[in-house]
């Protein structure tokens, strides 16, 4: 009887989860870039990015860089580390109003043609 009860449970337990499971939300998008740009640099172009639309954000200092929150799961992490600044997105859910940050980092941290993360042609 218990086994029954378990495996009638099991369905409702995965639909529960499923319902706070967001597919936009989760691993960071493949848009690390390697540049020679400085974290300080890249930081101030999104931030300029981020006034042209009027989107609100949070700052806060992690080691090596800093990371920008935009809402919505949409974050921003941007770090020197080993000689290397690194530009990563993390994207959460997306609407009109916050897919410029997509283009805002190919446009402020594009990505180094010489780097292994660079198509190659």
């Amino acid at each position: 009887m218990n086994k029954l009860a378990a495996a009638l449970a099991l369905p409702v337990l995965f639909a529960a989860c499923a319902q706070f499971h967001n597919e936009d939300a989760g691993q960071p998008e493949v848009e690390k870039s390697s540049t020679e740009n400085k974290v300080n640099g890249i930081v101030q172009c999104i931030a300029g990015e981020a006034k042209k639309h009027d989107a609100k954000y949070q700052q806060t200092a992690i080691p090596q860089g800093v990371m920008l929150e935009f809402g919505d799961s949409n974050v921003i992490k941007v770090r020197y580390d080993n000689g290397e600044t690194t530009y990563r997105f993390y994207p959460g859910q997306r609407h009109p109003s916050n897919l410029w940050i997509e283009g805002a980092g190919k446009k402020c941290a594009p990505a180094d043609p010489t780097s292994q993360d660079a198509p190659q042609k």
